[in-house]
């Protein structure tokens, strides 16, 4: 159950009220009818939690990785790749909003990645950061952000991408509540749990190959009526409790290399 068919059932209630104080009785109860059924529908829909499983949003990073670089990497990467002594760190956030991530980012993740990056240059024994512009990208894949990175000076590659998951239900209240029109606006009776995991991976760009990774986890939690309980925005907190993570174990390996 999504808050889209939420908004439905209550849109069709009151539509089905109003038919009725004008009048058109039949039409109005037809429409009230409808109502009640996926009112029942939302409160069956959404009755139990299916749990949230963070090996499954890693196994969506890692087969997408592959993809991505063209290699398959080994779950601990290799210290024999040599770290520029001093480097010009290059940013990727990767688009997320297919293949089941469920959020894409927005430009506020971009300016905290970047203000992060910017504020770490002397300990991690970097020269500058910034963004590999997309406008310069010639293609889709690791080799054609290689190309981009080299050609505006970067000798080091941060890559970061991410995949979270909802898992919506109804608590005891819900069907107590949730068969008048009201109770989906009044009683806590949804639960909304917000898994999301997210991955940085920092490359050498002369050599193409994987010096590190690291990832990091992000849960949240809300309950309330199911027409004002918002998916997206339990995604958001999950996703900044993530990044934040990953950016402080990122900031630790920058800068013991």
């Amino acid at each position: 159950m999504n808050l889209t068919l939420t908004r439905l059932t209550l849109r069709l209630s009151y539509s089905s009220m109003a038919s009725r104080g004008h009048g058109r009785g039949g039409m109005g109860m037809i429409g009230l009818r409808v109502a009640l059924l996926l009112t029942i529908g939302m409160t069956l829909g959404c009755a139990g939690s299916q749990g949230l499983h963070a090996d499954r949003l890693r196994e969506i990073l890692t087969q997408e990785e592959s993809r991505f670089t063209g290699v398959e990497l080994s779950p601990a990467p290799s210290a024999g790749s040599a770290r520029p002594a001093a480097s010009a760190l290059g940013l990727y956030l990767k688009p997320t909003g297919f293949l089941h991530r469920s959020f894409e980012w927005t430009g506020l993740d971009r300016d905290t990645v970047l203000a992060w990056a910017r504020g770490i240059l002397p300990g991690a024994a970097a020269t500058s950061a910034g963004y590999v512009p997309l406008s310069s990208l010639k293609g889709t894949g690791f080799a054609e952000l290689r190309a981009a990175a080299t050609r505006y000076g970067f000798d080091l590659l941060l890559l970061i991408d991410g995949a979270a998951a909802v898992d919506r239900y109804n608590n005891y209240k819900a069907p107590l509540t949730y068969w008048t029109i009201l109770g989906a606006y009044l009683a806590d009776g949804t639960q909304s749990d917000a898994l999301c995991l997210v991955k940085g991976s920092v490359w050498n760009v002369r050599t193409g190959t994987l010096l590190f990774a690291e990832e990091a986890e992000g849960r949240a939690q809300v309950v309330g009526p199911a027409a004002l309980v918002d998916d997206d925005k339990v995604i958001l907190a999950a996703r900044q409790q993530a990044l934040t993570g990953l950016l402080a174990k990122l900031k630790a390996r920058l800068a013991h290399p």
